[in-house]
């Protein structure tokens, strides 16, 4: 997912280790087939995930080895396919190292390829001079010795070339003068293509929460950091983040006005050349959380302000035990924080999985998007007959929505519960069935495959996304949900038994970007498989997924009811 998070939990700590290590042994394994060497698209791939390890935490003891390993993977792709932005990246990421870790034993390392980089792309006195740096800044390292090499080899062409007067000319007339121009601009604007680009910069909010969005065309590294009010300069607290590797476009919106009761505005600018700083001026703020989701990169800050009876809540959660990682076959505790605040289910959000460019699996004539709306728009109405209560969808048309613009929408509203329904697929079209999920640690393989396929990226994603979901959630949310989850399973299965034999795939935990940062109980129902011709038959008729609606619909009532029994 990358991660600016500060992670203090050993799994998160053993989760990014684990990475690197796969990651270096996978790199191995490249330089030892030039056939997949020849794929763009490995050495991309390969530096993602070291860049993954970094931004999860830039200041780590893995974040050195991470940059000097990027770097070696973009001068290989360079070597292979001369593109330029690989070259700049490799002379920044290995500069990068030796800027911010001159005291890591990596240090002298990255200085030397960097001149060693220098003196293959031909520039020659730059070459010495980073060699010579080597000399200088690490006497005593290991690779002195060979930097003095390369520095009495240099030392003769250099001389050899001034003797023979091989020495460049100074660009004379206006022809030479041009080109030397020419040559300067795309060297610049190749410096400013391998930098991440900032796409949008959005935002949701209510009076107590705020959900402010970045995105940009690639991952980078972050750092946040809370500024007190400054009286002098009437400036407000300002909470800013910046984005190291990245550049504004031209024409770029740079101020967003929220004047939320949290936040006054947000505001995008160039801080440095490759730094680009976010800044969230504050009315009043109790907390925020900041994550990322990938495909495409953005950065999420959620920020809240005073929550109704937080202080009971948060007692109430220290004594909650958090459903563990398995096959969620562990029931939460009887009582939840929800039913021991005595709150009960007012608002709903029924999320309709996919839709506009998003359509989702695809079989046969059937269409991931269309199924979702047509059962979402089922569960509202049967909602508001059976509980009375208002049904919220997230769309209600063939609407393109973000994964994090879904639940952002539902803490906006104040919902009590989040429904988001969607259709399973498997290249395996035996595989048919219903399951439901909520959001933790995934459960199995099956369910990272799903999460992998629902979010929109990869298993390797998914493993990095759950490094940081013990910091998103609370174990009190993990618990109402493991609890509405059992419930609308339960009825789904008692409803769709009407109809067909049920093939019960149980309930199940898996991280859900669309589950990610909601503040209310929330579930992902997976209705049945497209691709399987039972199912696939039983979602073409309208009487099933009304069968699948009111079996949601109950689900969710059932739920309400546990509320109302336990608050007594």
């Amino acid at each position: 997912m990358c991660l600016a998070l500060v992670l203090a939990a050993p799994a998160a700590a053993q989760e990014d280790k684990a990475i690197y290590d796969q990651a270096r042994a996978d790199y191995r394994w490249l330089m030892k087939h030039p056939k997949a060497q020849e794929v763009y698209q490995n050495w991309q791939s390969l530096a993602d995930r070291f860049a993954r390890v970094y931004t999860a935490l830039p200041q780590g003891p893995l974040a050195p080895g991470s940059l000097l390993w990027m770097g070696r993977i973009h001068a290989e792709a360079w070597r292979r396919f001369k593109r330029e932005t690989d070259l700049y990246q490799a002379l920044d990421l290995f500069q990068r190292l030796c800027n911010h870790f001159p005291k890591s034993p990596l240090a002298d390392d990255s200085q030397l390829m960097l001149a060693g980089l220098y003196e293959e792309a031909g520039q020659i006195q730059q070459a010495y001079l980073e060699y010579l740096k080597v000399t200088v800044n690490y006497p005593r390292g290991d690779m002195a010795a060979r930097a003095k090499r390369r520095l009495d080899v240099l030392e003769k062409d250099l001389a050899l070339k001034q003797r023979q007067g091989d020495k460049p000319a100074a660009p004379t007339g206006p022809a030479a003068k041009a080109q030397a121009a020419e040559a300067q601009t795309k060297q610049v604007q190749a410096a400013q293509d391998a930098l991440s680009e900032v796409k949008d910069l959005r935002h949701w909010s209510t009076p107590s929460y705020t959900r402010v969005v970045i995105s940009l065309d690639q991952a980078v590294p972050y750092n946040s950091a809370l500024l007190k009010k400054d009286l002098d300069h009437n400036k407000p607290r300002r909470l800013y983040l910046d984005f190291k590797g990245a550049r504004l476009p031209a024409g770029f919106k740079d101020t967003v006005s929220i004047g939320d009761g949290l936040l006054q505005a947000a505001r995008a600018g160039q801080y440095t050349k490759d730094t680009v700083r976010l800044v969230l001026d504050i009315k009043r703020l109790v907390s925020y959380k900041v994550f990322t989701l990938d495909n495409p990169f953005r950065v999420v800050i959620d920020c809240f302000g005073e929550q109704p009876k937080a202080a009971a809540q948060a007692k109430q959660t220290k004594r909650e035990r958090k459903v563990p990682r398995g096959r969620a076959t562990e029931k939460p505790p009887e009582v939840g924080l929800a039913a021991a605040l005595g709150l009960g289910i007012k608002r709903v959000v029924v999320d309709a999985g996919h839709g506009g460019k998003d359509e989702g699996a695809r079989y046969r004539g059937l269409k991931e998007k269309e199924l979702t709306l047509d059962i979402a728009k089922r569960v509202a109405a049967k909602l508001k007959k059976l509980l009375g209560c208002r049904v919220l969808l997230t769309r209600d048309r063939d609407k393109f929505l973000a994964l994090e613009e879904r639940t952002a929408f539902a803490n906006t509203q104040n919902a009590d519960a989040f429904v988001s329904i969607h259709v399973n697929a498997a290249a395996n079209h035996r595989l048919r069935g219903v399951e439901t999920y909520f959001l933790n640690l995934a459960s199995d393989e099956e369910a990272m495959l799903l999460a992998a396929r629902e979010n929109a990226t990869t298993t390797r994603s998914i493993s990095d996304l759950q490094v940081i979901l013990n910091d998103l959630m609370l174990n009190s949310k993990i618990n109402e949900s493991n609890r509405l989850a059992r419930a609308v399973h339960g009825q789904l299965l008692k409803q769709m038994g009407q109809k067909t034999k049920v093939k019960d795939l149980k309930v199940k935990q898996a991280p859900f970007y669309v589950l990610i940062g909601a503040r209310m109980p929330s579930v992902l129902v997976e209705v049945g498989f497209i691709t399987n011709s039972q199912d696939h038959r039983l979602l073409s008729s309208a009487a099933y997924r009304d069968l699948l609606a009111l079996g949601i619909a109950q689900g969710v009532l059932e739920y309400a009811n546990q509320l109302k029994r336990a608050s007594r």
